[in-house]
């Protein structure tokens, strides 16, 4: 019985033997049928898509645009190419117009909030300190608090210009919020001049057109003079404004100053002296016009004129500003009548045929013709002889340091 519980168990064993070998000897099989694989090549191997995908489509680069992208520049019309064919300099381009923009809002501020008090006007088209006597740059709208550090002052020039002018130049396309004048901001870029407004990009010109358009602003209209009471354009002029004033009338004139484009007028009726009024003329063919009446109400002339008269020479400007005198000028002077009673120039008050004064000081014509420059001296009014007009601007700039030439009849 024992030796027969022995055979099976021996004929069991030997079956589990067979069936060992023979799972051993096909895993060998499927081993020997696949090449060998270096260590270093099995980084190397090709990952096989799913069969679900498309496999006849190019596959994507890493560096290519996502299809997602390539929507998103249609609504920039300017890019008319790949991202990856796009011109180097037009990032550049939008680099230099953000700082244009950036210069052109920073000048247009400080302009309205401080350039009146400083003498801010356009010359020859570019953003001027007359007071200061240099054109502005980024480093004074650094040092005013309204531009921020960083741009260098030689690549940038600020300009003072009407837009509608700017307009006008090819390759210009100017918004309707920037038509007026105003500060731009230009840098010369390939060949051309890149402009920009506050608002932003406001065109490309040619540098021909650039200097065409500055030319506008071009305030050498020749030498300037002061006119003879005895020349014939003296009396053409004062006409002209007769007519401007709807009637004839005889004036007093205290002077006029021209070039070969405007005239400066200082003047007043005969009625009221104290009424002294100054006008800008312009002449067209040999024909002029009044174009700035009243500039006599104008606190900071030097920049409102310059405002509506561009291309006006303010070095036709008297060194006064007859709004700062408003009701301080008077057409008649107490303390005058006795200083010419004191020096004996009068005898009766009837003898004075022309006054004009402030509080400080006057100057008088008599009827024989006589001139007196009068002025206040601790109280006391004293009269000097003069023997032109000239003499008594000198004396009475002597005596108080400032210039009284409003109160001046011209010779």
């Amino acid at each position: 019985m024992k030796n027969k519980k022995w055979k099976y168990a021996c004929i069991l064993l030997g079956i589990l033997l067979f069936i060992c070998c023979a799972c051993a000897l096909k895993k060998a099989e499927v081993e020997n049928s696949l090449p060998p694989v270096d260590q270093g090549e099995q980084n190397d191997l090709i990952e096989i898509p799913p069969l679900n995908e498309n496999t006849e489509k190019p596959s994507v680069e890493q560096g290519d645009t996502p299809a997602e992208e390539t929507t998103a520049e249609k609504i920039q019309p300017e890019k008319t190419q790949p991202e990856s064919s796009k011109p180097f300099w037009q990032s550049e381009t939008t680099r230099l117009t953000n700082n244009l923009t950036s210069i052109a809002a920073a000048g247009q501020t400080d302009y309205k909030a401080t350039g009146s008090k400083r003498g801010w006007m356009s010359k020859s088209g570019e953003l001027y300190s007359y007071y200061d006597g240099k054109y502005i740059t980024t480093d004074t709208l650094v040092a005013d608090g309204y531009l921020e550090n960083g741009l260098t002052a030689s690549g940038y020039k600020i300009l003072l210009i009407s837009g509608s002018d700017l307009a006008q130049m090819e390759g210009a396309s100017v918004p309707t919020d920037s038509m007026d004048f105003g500060v731009f901001a230009a840098t010369k870029q390939s060949g051309k001049y890149l402009i920009a407004s506050s608002s932003g990009k406001v065109g490309t010109i040619s540098e021909d057109s650039f200097n065409s358009l500055l030319a506008k602003y071009n305030q050498n209209n020749g030498k300037i003079l002061r006119l003879s009471s005895a020349s014939a354009e003296y009396e053409r002029i004062l006409n002209y404004i007769s007519l401007f004033e709807g009637r004839f009338d005889d004036y007093y004139v205290r002077e006029i100053r021209m070039d070969n484009k405007h005239a400066v007028v200082v003047f007043s009726n005969r009625a009221d002296t104290s009424n002294i009024k100054e006008y800008i003329l312009e002449n067209e063919n040999n024909f002029w016009e009044v174009v700035f009446p009243n500039a006599q109400t104008e606190y900071y002339p030097i920049t409102s004129i310059n405002r509506y008269l561009p291309n006006f020479n303010v070095e036709l400007l008297p060194a006064y500003t007859l709004a700062s005198w408003r009701g301080s000028i008077v057409s008649e002077q107490g303390g005058v009548v006795a200083a010419l009673f004191s020096a004996k120039a009068i005898s009766t008050a009837s003898e004075v045929a022309y006054q004009c004064a402030t509080s400080a000081c006057a100057y008088a014509v008599l009827t024989n013709g006589n001139r007196y420059a009068c002025y206040s001296e601790n109280g006391i009014w004293k009269a000097a002889y003069v023997t032109s007009d000239n003499n008594a601007r000198k004396l009475l700039l002597e005596k108080t340091g400032l210039d009284y030439g409003f109160l001046i009849l011209d010779d």
